[in-house]
């Protein structure tokens, strides 16, 4: 019985200490630098881009480290960010997107709001009461770009003598709802804040 208690022992001893060996044996990789993918991002005033970052090792690796930063704006009045998300504040300008690990390890990319100038909007039957009629609308911007959808940043109204029933990115669904002789359809970018812009279309 003693003899088998030593060997036991013996056998616990080894695995312990073959077990402090291989703990020793792989170090971690240490973070050398992070960076944005994207070096130069416009964005539309009522779109929005999806940015990513890398981490880098200095084993030479790299990962994807989107997840894992602190996403910001020097200029929020610009720019504004959700995670990797980042959206226009203000119908034009320019900002810097920043991210940052730890607060060791920093990044920053210039992104241009692209100004909307116009905005397209299809026909409306003015007698057509009571019937919902689809009105698809689309921006016209300072780069000269047309038929881009509204993905966010903008409000629709319209005066008492309509209703507006649905809203998507490119159309909505308005019903006249008494014989009228106008109607006046608004769209507003950035509603609450103060730099906001009205874009209306009458309809006689």
């Amino acid at each position: 019985m003693k003899f088998t208690k030593t060997l036991t022992s013996l056998a616990l001893l080894t695995l312990l200490i073959s077990c402090g060996e291989n703990t020793t044996t792989s170090p971690l990789k240490d973070i050398t630098a992070i960076s944005l993918d994207e070096t130069n991002v416009s964005i539309y005033a009522t779109g929005e881009a999806s940015l990513h970052s890398t981490v880098h090792y200095d084993d030479g690796s790299t990962a994807d480290g989107s997840a894992d930063m602190a996403w910001g704006s020097d200029d929020s009045s610009i720019i504004a960010t959700r995670s990797a998300l980042v959206y226009a504040t203000a119908n034009g300008g320019d900002a810097n997107v920043t991210i940052d690990y730890a607060s060791k390890y920093s990044d920053s990319a210039p992104v241009h709001v692209i100004k909307l100038l116009s905005i397209n909007f299809s026909d409306l039957n003015i007698s057509d009461v009571g019937n919902p009629q689809i009105i698809s609308f689309s921006g016209n911007f300072e780069n000269n770009e047309t038929n881009v959808t509204m993905q966010r940043n903008i409000t629709w109204s319209v005066d008492e003598n309509a209703t507006i029933s649905e809203v998507n990115t490119t159309a909505l669904t308005l019903t006249v709802d008494d014989n009228v002789t106008s109607i006046k359809l608004t769209a507003t970018l950035f509603k609450n804040a103060e730099n906001a812009q009205s874009f209306e279309k009458v309809y006689n």
